[in-house]
């Protein structure tokens, strides 16, 4: 059902819910979206820091929701569990106008179903990757989302097909570069202060979660000891605390927190972790090496689900095999050093390094929509009609 005005006195409420530091970052940029169209809009959140900044009552944070992998939930089922029981209550309380999920696909949709259950208009902001895995979940989007807005330009013909009102709005990413200004004097600043040394920096981006982190870490440290041409610095996650990356420090490694953009500025070259990170890192002109470690069982249920050969984000969109991927138990230490000595030599990029910047190009105009994302996923919340089975 569509969101309506009650009365010129009654603002209307929408409870945005992001799991992760990406999905909060897009949050904001969401909420500031919704603000600028609607400045009375009530906004109540899970999320961080990024949606609480923009105008947003927050609720619970997600660094107590960042549970990944398969053995991860079952070991906190009970704790998951209690908060679906929460978050049902929230919309029970708060009676909100509209809910909107914000990726974090496995909470949200559970909670999609509950809200579309209480008679509320249901958003879902950044699909699911059902394109390459777990297909099936597409029946759960067409019952109980009103609609979804995604990011990667396949996915909006690829929904269209499955019957789901889809809205492809452009990436956000391209919106936060234009936010920047794609400000380089800004970003100089920030490099600048990347300790003395002359070396050319390696960024090591192990993740947004603690358990990436913990799988991670000690894989780039190793690979970082046997590159001594490079200068590493670690990129912490704003969930996290410094504790998490207690190896590094004992190292003496640097570790910067809320800095990953300007790290991958500065840095000649890097080992990111799949995800969000290596699109950015993509679009910011860093070659890499995308890296994943999960539990055997996670792993080997994803291998038999998988649709597509590539886990990086910019190999999939560009469907061709651009930047190396080191799964498992071929994300070891020996061999991310020999990839990254084959990108950089300390002293400048190799032709691998140069190639792979060179494909990269593409990306940025296949990802840029015909507005702001924000915008448009805010304008489509406050009037969206939904269509006519």
């Amino acid at each position: 059902m569509p969101m309506q005005h009650t009365n010129q006195e009654t603002h209307r409420c929408i409870f945005l819910l992001a799991g992760e530091a990406s999905g909060d970052l897009y949050g904001g940029m969401l909420i500031q979206a919704l603000l600028e169209q609607e400045p009375g809009l009530k906004i109540i959140a899970w999320g961080g820091e990024h949606m609480e900044k923009a105008g947003a009552q927050l609720l619970r944070h997600y660094k107590t929701m960042a549970f990944m992998g398969i053995l991860e939930v079952v070991k906190n089922l009970g704790t998951i569990q209690g908060l679906f029981r929460e978050c049902e209550e929230v919309l029970q309380s708060h009676q909100p106008d509209a809910f909107v999920g914000i990726d974090y696909p496995g909470f949200n949709l559970k909670m999609a179903k509950k809200a579309k259950q209480m008679g509320l208009a249901t958003h879902h902001y950044i699909s699911p990757s059902l394109w390459a895995w777990n297909k099936r979940r597409v029946h759960t989007i067409r019952k109980h989302i009103d609609q979804l807005h995604v990011i990667l330009p396949f996915e909006k013909q690829w929904f269209s097909n499955h019957d789901v009102d889809v809205n492809w709005v452009g990436h956000p990413l391209l919106e936060l570069e234009s936010m920047e200004g794609v400000n380089r004097s800004e970003h100089a600043g920030n490099i600048s202060s990347y300790g003395q040394s002359q070396a050319p920096l390696l960024a090591l981006i192990p993740g947004s979660r603690k358990q990436e982190v913990e799988r991670l870490l000690p894989v780039f440290l190793k690979a970082a000891q046997q590159l001594p041409q490079f200068t590493a610095v670690v990129s912490g996650a704003p969930g996290l605390e410094k504790e998490d990356y207690q190896l590094a420090t004992d190292q003496g490694i640097e570790i910067r927190f809320g800095a990953m953009r300007s790290l991958m500025h500065a840095s000649s070259v890097g080992l990111v972790t799949s995800g969000t990170a290596t699109l950015e890192a993509a679009l910011l002109g860093m070659p890499q090496v995308i890296c994943y470690r999960t539990s055997g069982l996670t792993y080997h249920i994803a291998k038999l689900l998988a649709r597509t050969p590539w886990i990086g984000l910019p190999n999939i969109l560009l469907q061709k095999h651009v930047v190396p991927e080191r799964i498992q138990q071929d994300c070891d230490h020996r061999t991310l050093v020999e990839d990254i000595n084959k990108l950089h030599d300390g002293e400048a990029l190799l032709s691998n390094g140069r190639q792979q910047l060179d494909q990269l190009q593409p990306l940025r105009n296949q990802l840029q929509g015909s507005g702001r994302p924000s915008a448009q996923v805010a304008d489509a919340i406050l009037n969206h009609r939904p269509r006519k089975a």
